[in-house]
């Protein structure tokens, strides 16, 4: 996946920013304005509600395929 780190969490409601560097999915590839981590969203859900035992809403807000040189992803719970 890459070089994950936490940037915000709030414990209590649940709400996390994640970002990951060195992503395998789109580090390198070059900049088409597009976010295309998909796999890293489905991942990031599936390791927060494993551990929680709630559903979680996550989505990548910058990726390196659009531009930034961090993929980030926010997640909620719902």
């Amino acid at each position: 996946m890459g070089i994950l780190r936490v940037e915000q969490a709030d414990l209590e409601r649940l709400r996390f920013t994640l970002t990951v560097a060195e992503d395998l999915d789109c580090s390198g590839l070059p900049v088409c304005g597009e976010q295309v981590c998909t796999y890293d969203e489905g991942f990031i859900h599936g390791l927060l509600s494993s551990h929680t035992g709630r559903e979680f809403q996550v989505r990548e807000v910058d990726c390196w395929a659009s531009g930034d040189r961090v993929c980030r992803f926010e997640a909620h719970a719902l």
